[in-house]
């Protein structure tokens, strides 16, 4: 799949072994940003050791990562042995989980694969993923990943274009929260844009009420403008008090079980 790059489903077919880089600006290297031990998520992930690995194939415009994390080598280069050992070591004294996000971790397939071959017992691995990836990529996660926290980001195929770049969005979303949670415990998120209530959030969370209602669900409304996000009317502001009462009001009304 390296040699023919099919891990998106923008399926561009570039050869990163031989070091010719991705619409994502990946070749088969892994590289990691950032990581620290995290009590801010979920309670059931904590504490939750954050590892950012570098390479998107979204650009979102309020990415609060970017644009560090579009880049594909900015930190420590990630070596499969030693990371598993690392990781070992965290969850030795405490961490919970091993959350592994970026950028966009299932670009980094390969890695995670040649991680989990490595430990000694069974990673507690978290993919906090944009889920944009090939049903491919998570049939070679079938028991590698202990969960997928999804971030179901947009209800529309025209804001996902606008506002990330990418197409299909809808379909390649849905049909992926679908496959990977018949096969792992998922954990969805929304994050609450400013202007999107009806074109995004209220399109989610009526789909998951009716595919996934028992998958938990976590409603963010603490969205705050970043990277390019000021060049947008919609975007460049925080969500007003009437947005999150609404947002709030959607997915009581649909009955979605809120994560903890």
């Amino acid at each position: 799949m390296l040699r023919a790059c099919t891990f998106c489903e923008r399926r561009c077919g570039v050869d990163r072994v031989a070091g010719n880089a991705a619409p994502c600006r990946l070749d088969d290297q892994t590289w990691c940003f950032k990581r620290h031990v995290s009590f801010a998520e979920e309670l059931e992930l904590l504490p939750s050791y954050m590892v950012y690995l570098g390479g998107c194939n979204f650009r979102c415009r309020f990415c609060v990562q970017a644009p560090t994390c579009f880049a594909p080598r900015i930190g420590t280069r990630v070596e499969a042995g030693q990371a598993a050992r690392d990781f070992e070591r965290l969850v030795g004294t405490g961490a919970r989980t091993i959350n592994l996000l970026g950028g966009e971790p299932s670009l980094h397939l390969h890695t995670i694969l040649e991680i989990a071959a490595e430990a000694a017992e069974p990673l507690p691995l978290v993919l906090n993923s944009n889920m944009y990836m090939t049903p491919e990529v998570i049939a070679l996660l079938n028991g590698v990943v202990g969960l997928y926290l999804a971030d179901f980001k947009f209800g529309s195929d025209v804001c996902a274009a606008s506002i990330a770049g990418v197409d299909r969005y809808v379909e390649v979303v849905t049909r992926n929260l679908l496959l990977a949670g018949a096969q792992a415990p998922l954990l969805v998120r929304h994050l609450v844009m400013p202007g999107h209530i009806e074109c995004c959030l209220l399109p989610v969370a009526e789909w998951m009420a009716a595919h996934l209602p028992d998958v938990p669900f976590t409603l963010n409304t603490g969205y705050v403008p970043a990277w390019r996000a000021a060049a947008s009317s919609d975007l460049s502001r925080t969500l007003t008090q009437d947005e999150r009462d609404r947002a709030e009001a959607i997915v009581a009304r649909l009955g979605l079980r809120r994560a903890a």
